[in-house]
């Protein structure tokens, strides 16, 4: 392959290790507040184009200046920014698993946190070595019409052909002004300096009696884009659900139905479970590119490095991680050994495989997968089961990304090797930024169960199951809780058989929205759908707004949401605010 054009700029390398920095503090903050993140891919590129507009436009105004003449972004810059910004902003998810275990065991250190999020992640980047050459290099050899489709990478190349092709400068405007709008409208709600209001009481055809609000969140605008309307008309199912499940409830839950998790947690297990099980194809096309992988002539033009730097890389990032999950946390030799075999091998393949055809990564339901397994090794206690989750959603969401990253930098030419390392030294310092973030908000906003400020659903949802993988456990199930398990479970194999249906998909919410929806607040829920209103029916279909436009409002929106909830956090930590 050649890649004689290309050049590593000191620009794109700082600009995105300060972007996957920022994203990392932002999604851990988000994460913990909506349950869904966007990795940062598509968000790094077009801040970085913005970086470039604003810094040449003033090049411009102070001409002669030379130091300041700014050229434009070329491919290649693009697509480092791109990965080292999915690679701080997916480690975010990790939050997740601090979560849980904050809610259920001992909490860890800061200190533990960094080491955890490092060992993981790095497990995960070692992993796509293996997945890039299966995945996408020997991919290429099948005819087009079985190649996997890569939704998601092929969106954010969109995107990047877009800003380095003929750009638009009205998008950085739009960026800029609508990132500080949503962040100073977040600063300044009813649970910061008290200007705005922070949710809408619909007190409409007699709903205003049954409590029913929506939350005025910028995020769930933004989101609601890019997950799409199926999904968000999920979390309207959901969330409508849950409000008539509140009426069953003891009455002292009520007000707060979300805390009723048991059945959102057993659809999202079922549903996720029986969708993995319908592509037993898919699971056995990727085992058996690994049983057929030779040790000859790789055919790869582009290889990230030597077959012996391969060998000494992958073995040392092991020995490491295996010593520092024995050792720092306690972890059984046995377990640690299958979780590093399991998780970051069968477990990442699936969901890389999973994520290169939907765009959707099953990292919550591996995490529970991983969990049983833990149990059933002996690893039942709460806080080792729990590990499993952790690590999955350490190295499963590395590896996914940065395999989707290599697939779009592949298209554009860009070396691999230059991808590969640039994600190992993000991961190495975000690990760092994402343990600082959490321990932050969580003396901020202490998360536990009760917590209706930070929703956490899928840390509720590994810290439930934990708590059930673990026979000394005194939780105590409400009334019907098996019952509502049962239920939900069977109706979460039938959501997912109708939705492989090609007949009935586009007729079936999505059940990704519907879980979620089952475990979060329902003013989120119909937040979402509202936001899903505004963007592909208001924006989109009436005033023709163009997709390029529509996904900055949604950056923005998702970006100036974190910036905002950080920035509230801070203000209130030195006592600017209550």
């Amino acid at each position: 392959m050649n890649t004689a054009g290309h050049r590593l700029t000191v620009r794109c390398l700082v600009a995105g290790g300060l972007f996957a920095i920022v994203l990392c503090a932002v999604n851990t903050y988000l994460t913990l507040r909506f349950g869904i993140i966007e990795e940062g891919a598509m968000i790094a590129a077009i801040f970085f184009y913005t970086a470039l507009y604003f810094a040449a436009l003033l090049g411009r105004w102070l001409a002669g200046m030379r130091w300041l003449k700014v050229s434009p972004a070329t491919s290649a810059e693009m697509v480092m920014v791109s990965t080292m910004g999915s690679a701080g902003g997916s480690l975010g998810f990790i939050a997740n698993f601090f979560a849980a275990k904050t809610m259920t065991s001992e909490p860890y250190t800061t200190v533990e946190m960094m080491l955890f999020a490092g060992v993981s992640g790095t497990i995960g980047v070692l992993s796509a070595i293996v997945f890039r050459y299966l995945l996408i290099v020997k991919d290429e050899e099948l005819p087009a019409d079985r190649q996997l489709p890569w939704v998601g990478a092929k969106v954010v190349k969109g995107v990047i052909d877009q800003l380095i092709g003929r750009g638009d400068p009205r998008q950085p405007r739009y960026l800029v002004v609508l990132t500080v709008l949503a962040a100073f409208y977040v600063v300044c709600n009813q649970s910061g300096v008290g200007w705005f209001p922070e949710r809408w009481n619909v007190a409409v055809l007699g709903l205003g009696g049954l409590g029913i609000s929506v939350l005025l969140a910028p995020f769930a605008i933004g989101t609601s884009y890019i997950m799409g309307m199926r999904t968000v008309v999920g979390f309207l199912c959901g969330g409508v659900a849950l409000l008539v499940i509140a009426h069953f409830l003891p009455e002292t839950m009520r007000a707060t139905p979300q805390m009723y998790l048991w059945p959102g947690v057993m659809f999202l297990v079922t549903s996720g479970l029986t969708a993995l099980a319908l592509r037993w194809r898919v699971i056995a096309e990727a085992l058996g590119s690994v049983v057929r992988l030779r040790s000859g002539d790789s055919g790869d033009d582009d290889p990230i490095m030597g077959r012996a730097a391969t060998l000494a890389v992958m073995a040392t990032g092991v020995v490491l991680a295996v010593a520092g999950l024995t050792t720092v946390f306690a972890v059984p030799l046995l377990i640690t050994v299958v979780m590093i075999v399991v998780g970051g091998g069968l477990l990442n393949l699936i969901a890389t495989r999973a994520y290169a055809q939907t765009a959707f990564n099953p990292v919550r339901v591996m995490g529970v997968l991983l969990q049983g397994i833990s149990a059933s090794l002996g690893g039942a206690s709460v806080g080792t089961n729990l590990t499993g989750s952790g690590f999955i959603a350490g190295s499963g969401t590395q590896c996914t990304t940065l395999a989707s990253d290599m697939y779009y930098g592949r298209q554009f030419r860009v070396p691999s090797r230059w991808q590969f390392w640039a994600q190992v030294s993000t991961v190495l310092s975000c690990a760092v930024v994402s343990a600082l973030t959490f321990d932050f908000i969580n003396r901020t906003t202490p998360l536990t169960f009760e917590s209706n400020a930070l929703a956490a659903p899928a840390a509720k949802m590994w810290a439930v199951i934990g708590m059930l993988f673990d026979p000394a456990s005194n939780q105590q199930l409400p009334p019907f809780a098996v019952e509502s398990m049962w239920i939900a479970g069977a109706i979460g194999v039938a959501w997912a058989l109708a939705e492989n249906r090609d007949r009935l998909r586009r007729f079936v919410p999505g059940s990704i929205g519907l879980g979620m929806g089952l475990v979060i607040h329902p003013s989120i829920s119909l937040a979402f759908f509202a936001g899903g209103l505004v963007m592909w029916f208001a924006l989109r279909r009436l005033f023709k707004v163009s997709d390029v436009t529509l996904s900055t409002i949604a950056i923005a929106s998702i970006v100036g949401e974190g910036i905002g909830g950080l920035t509230q956090g801070v203000l209130k930590a030195v006592g600017l605010i209550g």
